[in-house]
């Protein structure tokens, strides 16, 4: 009956919040330096795949890449503590799902073939993977990702005359630490169709830059955002609700995202991921919700001291259209199983959701208040440096 009951409650939330979801749309991006970090060589992958522990279900049992050799991923009680990476993050908390993994030196992604989009990107900021002399100058600039079949794959043909930009995902002033990394942020499988003014050269970028300095700001030492394109469906006028969203290309095949979200796991020192870990733990006190079987649990238990300061969760939705420059980022803060039911993906899901002395909510650890426009001269606007298309 209790979980007959948690679920009741869920999808009235589901129910509750998609009105706030369309209203939104209506009113207006891992330093992967150690990509083996919680991967093991498929020699192993016999002696893995048996691993006994609840966080063997959050894993696939053999999944494996083409580019520098098969691996196989395993469940992690820890990060790192010397250089931790966005594939040893998932490993940590949890993978969104497995299709079409791609490992890249500066973050990990998994595309759908269907809607030539990212299913997810995962990336980690910290200030190791944020400086260095990486330029876009020097890139050769938008590419087809040669993994996928030409036929199976988005092209720069899709994008011509349509309007749209190649919006990042994963945004090339993330990765500067590497030229290489940088230049994996244009593969088109790192690329959504993302509406150019007022969007991806204004508030999408600005929540860009809004992640990268929880890092450069001294708040937080690693910062892990996992963000993808969602497809929501819209309300017709008898009340029913209705999939519509453009579609690229001749054939159409690069399907339009209605919006995009960001989940972003904030930790404000390198070490505080260590004040949760895998293994059995006594049950939690009363009102604080785990996040399900095979769960990070404090080390040591729930009834132990609390850390300097929590770890931080967050999640935002955003609609893909032009959003005036004052609009208030929490307006966008949604819960992240909402984002879950609509996307199909587990974010983060060995964290717990629930405040506590172990995570806090980021808008209230922090201020979520995205820095200003580019500005030039006597208040004029000044676009970022992106490449316009259409």
């Amino acid at each position: 009956k209790r979980k007959r009951k948690q679920e009741t409650l869920s999808e009235e939330l589901v129910v509750k919040m998609l009105p706030q979801l369309m209203q939104i749309a209506t009113a207006c991006s891992s330093g992967l330096l150690g990509v083996g970090v919680g991967c093991y060589l498929a020699s192993r992958q016999a002696e893995n795949a048996s691993a006994p522990g609840p966080a063997s279900a959050l894993i696939p049992s053999s999944p494996t890449h083409r580019a520098g050799g098969d691996m196989i991923l395993t469940g992690a009680p820890t990060l790192p503590a010397e250089m931790p990476s966005a594939a040893a993050a998932l490993q940590w908390a949890g993978w969104p799902g497995f299709e079409n993994i791609r490992y890249r030196d500066g973050y990990v992604a998994s595309y759908n073939r269907q809607t030539r989009n990212p299913n997810w990107v995962c990336q980690h900021l910290c200030k190791e993977t944020l400086n260095g002399d990486a330029s876009r100058k020097k890139s050769a600039g938008f590419a087809e990702d040669p993994a996928d079949p030409p036929h199976m794959r988005s092209t720069l043909a899709d994008y011509k005359n349509s309007g749209f930009d190649r919006g990042h995902l994963v945004a090339a002033a993330d990765a500067k630490f590497s030229q290489s990394a940088m230049d994996e942020t244009f593969l088109l499988s790192n690329i959504s169709p993302q509406v150019g003014e007022g969007f991806n050269r204004g508030y999408w970028e600005r929540m860009e830059r809004w992640c990268r300095n929880l890092v450069f700001g001294g708040s937080y030492s690693d910062v892990f955002v996992i963000t993808g394109p969602l497809f929501l469906p819209q309300a017709g006028k008898d009340g029913s609700y209705y999939m519509h969203h453009r579609v690229l290309g001749q054939p159409p095949m690069v399907h339009v995202p209605t919006h995009f979200f960001k989940v972003v796991l904030a930790l404000p020192t390198r070490s505080a991921q260590a004040t949760l870990t895998a293994g059995p733990a006594p049950p939690p006190p009363k009102g604080v919700a785990t996040a399900g079987e095979g769960a990070l649990v404090p080390a040591g238990g729930w009834g132990k001291a609390s850390p300097e300061r929590p770890i931080a969760l967050g999640c935002f939705v955003v609609p893909n259209q032009p959003i005036p420059d004052d609009t208030d980022l929490r307006k966008f803060e949604v819960p992240i199983d909402l984002v879950e039911r609509y996307s199909g993906l587990a974010l983060w899901p060995r964290v717990p959701r629930k405040a506590s002395k172990h995570v806090a909510p980021l808008c209230s650890a922090t201020k979520c208040q995205l820095p200003a426009p580019f500005r030039q001269g006597k208040g004029k606007k000044e676009e970022p440096r992106i490449k316009v298309i259409g």
